[in-house]
């Protein structure tokens, strides 16, 4: 008989049996992953939209207000456009193509991956109520109003934890991201970032 090398059946369905465990015990983990993720990716793009609308204040030497809109089918975007008013509480149509002349996010509600609002921003926190916007002054790069500092929460896509991450924006127009303390799920890399 020829001496011939390869793999018994036995052999091959024993390595897709081990091999499938493994996937199916990945999954969840990899889920997780996924979640956390599209948070972290998402308050950071707050910020970066905060930090760049501060900037372009200061380059354009205007106002620019920065405004958070959800509309009633639960879909949300951040604006950012020019205004000659300092305490100006009317946010751009960030949904509108064109509308906000500083810049949008995002194009495509999917950029969100899935993230969501669980609560109204509570910046633009005047004397009436939160209007969700927020004016920064050219010549400093810090809000016209100091009374409009707050915060805009975040949570996690749908999956087995539910993660909380909050942009705050203080009266120097900093937006920092931290953890609020009462979060049902801890993010590892945020421990020291609680708010």
């Amino acid at each position: 008989m020829a001496n011939t090398k390869g793999f018994t059946l036995v052999e091959l369905m024993v390595t897709l049996a081990v091999l499938a465990i493994l996937v199916t015990l990945s999954i969840p983990t990899f889920n997780d992953f996924r979640q956390r993720s599209a948070l972290r990716g998402a308050a950071d793009q707050v910020v970066s939209f905060i930090g760049d609308a501060r900037f372009e204040a200061l380059r354009r030497n205007s106002d620019v207000k920065i405004g958070f809109v959800t509309n009633p089918s639960g879909a949300f975007c951040i604006g950012a456009a020019t205004t000659t008013v300092p305490g100006d509480d009317a946010s751009c149509d960030c949904f509108t193509a064109g509308s906000c002349d500083v810049s949008a996010y995002p194009d495509d509600q999917a950029q969100w991956k899935g993230v969501r609002f669980p609560s109204l921003p509570t910046i633009g926190n005047d004397d009436t109520d939160a209007s969700g916007v927020i004016v920064i002054d050219p010549k400093r790069a810090n809000l016209t109003e100091a009374g409009d500092v707050g915060r805009i929460s975040l949570q996690s896509p749908t999956g087995s934890q539910d993660y909380r991450v909050d942009v705050v924006v203080d009266r120097n127009g900093r937006a920092t991201a931290c953890q609020p303390a009462a979060a049902p799920s801890k993010l590892s890399d945020y421990q020291d970032r609680g708010c």
